[in-house]
């Protein structure tokens, strides 16, 4: 009895317009929020150089044990930690380095 008819630009434009909105709105959900990743570049490095620091350098019976950090320890530590291999030999590669980046950071010790 009744007859619809779309009209074809119509029913493109609704097309495009559903997937341009979904594609958005996934977007946006995958960008929002502080919680998960971990970070990227800069910070990913202060948080493992952190984490490192703080479970095989300043643990009780651990390198660093007892000292007091302020900016001269600081150096005096990156300092050992780029020419004593022996020193903390556990802590190597990346691990070493992000925790190099991390005691410069967090005492100015750079």
């Amino acid at each position: 009895m009744f007859k619809i008819a779309l009209n074809k630009g119509f029913g493109f434009s609704l097309a495009s317009a559903l997937v341009l909105s979904a594609s958005v709105i996934s977007t946006s959900a995958t960008a929002s929020g502080s919680f998960g990743g971990g970070g990227v570049g800069f910070q990913n490095t202060y948080n493992l150089g952190k984490s490192v620091f703080y479970k095989k350098l300043a643990c009780d019976d651990c390198p660093v044990e007892n000292v007091q950090m302020n900016a001269d320890e600081a150096k005096s530590l990156i300092n050992k930690l780029k020419t004593d291999n022996e020193f903390a030999k556990e802590v190597t590669g990346k691990q070493r380095q992000s925790v190099i980046f991390y005691i410069e950071r967090r005492y100015k010790a750079g």
